[in-house]
């Protein structure tokens, strides 16, 4: 008989190399086992023992003299019942753990990606992701809030940023820092529209790039960054409705 035979009713190749073994010899040792399954003796023995609990094989004597002995096999239709019964229990196992599995699923194509960020090394590096950015980066915010947060790694962020001719467009606030940041817009490949300060009321700064927008409350060191297509298209849009706006806000001054 061919162990592949066996191994259709869920026996690995050793474990029907050692069945097999067994059947022909009767009874032996695990010595004797092994070098008739041609599979070394420590193998042999967890096998062995894996086949005695599942009633396919016993043991007589004492761990030193110990032999195992082929039950019949008709004993196999066994084994298969406790199989079944086992996989039906962990099947049961996973129908209690899928809401708190969906809970935390998060990769399918057509799902969001959601990514928190806390505390200062969470929200730099929400600002390094976007340096990988293949698309330009729209953006609104308080400039008082970033350069508060730290000025020296804006200062740094900003020329990094240039370099790689990632190009940003930033709807800020209107204040002597804003207006500061703004004469450098031509050295750090950025388009600046200021607005009125009242209107920038806004706690968060947002970064739309690539398929991705990203929310960082500088205030609460918390942000998120949610890698969505369609997200990312409907967020651009209502960016450049405010773009447009603020353009018009600069024309009238």
């Amino acid at each position: 008989m061919d162990s592949r035979q066996l191994e259709q009713l869920g026996l690995t190749e050793r474990e029907s190399r050692v069945y097999l073994a067994l059947l022909e010899l009767g009874s032996g040792s695990v010595a004797e086992i092994g070098a008739k399954a041609e599979i070394n003796r420590t193998t042999t023995y967890d096998v062995l023992e894996y086949l005695t609990r599942y009633g396919i094989a016993s043991h007589v004597g004492d761990e030193k003299k110990k032999h195992y002995v082929a039950e019949s096999p008709e004993n196999l239709l066994s084994y298969l019942d406790k199989k079944a019964k086992e996989f039906q229990n962990k099947s049961d196992e996973v129908k209690k753990m899928l809401p708190e599995l969906k809970g935390i699923f998060n990769l399918a194509p057509l799902k969001p990606k959601v990514r928190f960020y806390e505390g200062d090394e969470g929200i730099i590096s929400m600002y390094e992701d976007s340096l990988n950015s293949k698309t330009e980066i729209l953006s609104w915010l308080d400039t008082s809030k970033t350069y508060n947060f730290s000025a020296d790694y804006f200062a740094d962020y900003f020329k990094r940023r240039a370099a790689k001719k990632i190009h940003i467009k930033a709807i800020i606030d209107d204040s002597p820092l804003s207006r500061e940041i703004a004469k450098r817009d031509n050295t750090e490949d950025r388009e600046s529209r200021l607005i009125d300060k009242k209107l920038m009321e806004i706690e968060p700064e947002c970064y739309i790039y690539e398929n991705k927008v990203a929310f960082m409350s500088l205030r609460e060191r918390f942000g998120v960054i949610i890698e969505s297509q369609d997200i990312a298209d409907a967020q651009r849009k209502l960016y450049e409705l405010a773009w447009e706006q603020a353009g018009e806000l600069n024309r009238k001054k």
